[in-house]
């Protein structure tokens, strides 16, 4: 059977494009602007109101002070001095909020990094990883590449059938305390786990891994289910993959490995009496989930709202100019305009069980999954708010939720004092209407300040080394 892999169907496209995860080496080299601003400077936004993502309000008229990669001062702007020759950026009617943090992305060229950054976007954590992907951690940590910060599975264990080619193979527990041991010497910082995968295998999976320190995330595999996954404390669950099973009606279940067609479009039916006990067995286990909307109304929409998708102008800065015809894309080929139309209907199902999960405190990420990059991310923060949860509470998971999830809330997700350097600084007020990350009027990352006009300069510069690639 054909299972959802979106990266087989991009890698494929790439190669169409003459571009490769390989090339991500030798990026396009691209232009130095005057105004950006290294890592080094004292940079102090004044007047600004400051986003609380605590408490869901606005401090105003603050000074936010930045020495190096660290926020060195926050204060009311008549009690704090500005450093001299400190590079004064005005906040003058605008709302300074944590960077962003997609916790669901699938890096492909290392060209595509700057796009999460020109939305806010200053984390991501990466759900396919290999060796290119390290490299890019690195060059980004370095200062080579402007890019967020990358968190990063290694590539992704399974069973056969491989859903990609470069996920691992396991098939018994006997071999996986060495790939796992295998990829935290590499470094990566989690494992990621897909739907074919034996039960015993993946019970190994979980011991071993968290011996080594390493959480567990991804897909629910048919043979463990929904359950086992939250007794086994796995870490996160994405798309909510599990969930459709077990919210089946007894008169008509739906088995653990059914086509992704059939999953899809069964959200329409869902018992929404199941709800309540399985979102309590969700906060029990303390395993988050990270629904990745954008994902459905970017690739299962229906034929006249995907054709708009695909011609967003945005496109052109990204190296995957749209997906390849998804009658032939393996994951997608079962799929009929109707499908497609009751799986945008099913969406309604997948809210009510997010409205339940964060009323009763279950731990919820935004992450997109999509071939948008960086500019999916504002999708997704407007596709939750229509889920039910209001403005502020899609900013904490944007930023406070996503550190508290990697254990790094001492360390960033918060606009204070010591915290990381990531911020976004926004021409509208995201507290009452999400949309407001569409406004980046610049960004801050590891320090390093970057204003619209260098954002749209780099991402001219990147249309046009894809358009002379091609």
């Amino acid at each position: 059977m054909t299972t959802h892999h979106p990266t087989l169907a991009r890698i494929a496209l790439l190669s169409v494009l003459g571009l490769s995860l390989a090339g991500c080496d030798r990026p396009p080299e691209r232009p130095r602007e005057p105004h950006a601003i290294a890592a080094a400077s004292i940079i102090a936004i004044t007047p600004v109101a400051v986003v609380d993502v605590v408490q869901g309000r606005l401090l105003h008229d603050q000074t936010v002070i930045i020495g190096g990669t660290q926020i060195i001062t926050v204060g009311p702007t008549t009690e704090t001095s500005i450093p001299a020759g400190a590079v004064v950026v005005d906040g003058t009617g605008r709302f300074l909020s944590p960077g962003f943090a997609d916790m669901h992305v699938h890096l492909y060229t290392e060209g595509d990094l700057f796009t999460y950054v020109a939305n806010g976007v200053t984390t991501v954590r990466n759900m396919a990883g290999d060796s290119t992907h390290l490299r890019m951690r690195r060059r980004v940590k370095e200062g080579v590449t402007v890019g967020p910060r990358i968190v990063t599975a290694g590539p992704v264990v399974e069973a056969a059938p491989l859903s990609h080619p470069d996920n691992v193979l396991l098939e018994s527990p006997s071999g996986v305390r060495a790939e796992l041991t295998r990829q935290k010497a590499a470094g990566y910082d989690f494992v990621k786990v897909y739907e074919h995968l034996d039960r015993i295998v993946y019970d190994s999976v979980v011991a071993i891994a968290s011996e080594l320190g390493m959480p567990v995330s991804g897909h629910v595999p048919f043979e463990v289910g929904l359950e086992r996954a939250l007794a086994l404390r796995q870490r996160s669950i994405e798309h909510f993959r599990g969930y459709i099973e077990a919210l089946m009606p007894s008169e008509r279940p739906l088995s653990g490995n059914a086509p992704y067609r059939d999953r899809s479009v069964a959200w329409e039916r869902i018992d929404t009496l199941r709800i309540p006990s399985l979102v309590a067995r969700t906060v029990a286990s303390g395993a988050w989930n990270v629904p990745t909307f954008a994902f459905i109304k970017h690739e299962l929409s229906p034929k006249a709202e995907h054709a708009r998708l695909v011609s967003r102008p945005e496109v052109r800065h990204l190296s995957l100019q749209g997906l390849p015809d998804r009658a032939t894309t393996s994951y997608l080929k079962e799929f009929r305009e109707s499908d497609f139309v009751a799986t945008q209907r099913g969406l309604a199902g997948q809210f009510r069980l997010l409205r339940a999960l964060d009323a009763a405190g279950a731990g919820i990420l935004t992450g997109t999954d999509s071939w948008l990059a960086g500019h999916a991310f504002a999708d997704e923060m407007e596709l939750l708010v229509r889920a039910g949860l209001t403005p502020a509470r899609v900013l904490r998971a944007a930023t406070l939720d996503a550190s508290r999830f990697l254990g790094e809330e001492h360390l960033w997700g918060t606009v204070a004092v010591g915290r990381r350097a990531d911020l976004v600084l926004l021409d509208a007020n995201p507290l009452i209407d999400v949309s407001a990350a569409r406004r980046v009027h610049a960004v801050v990352v590891s320090g390093r300040l970057l204003r619209r006009t260098d954002l749209d300069a780099r991402l001219a510069a990147l249309a046009d080394s894809l358009r002379t690639r091609q």
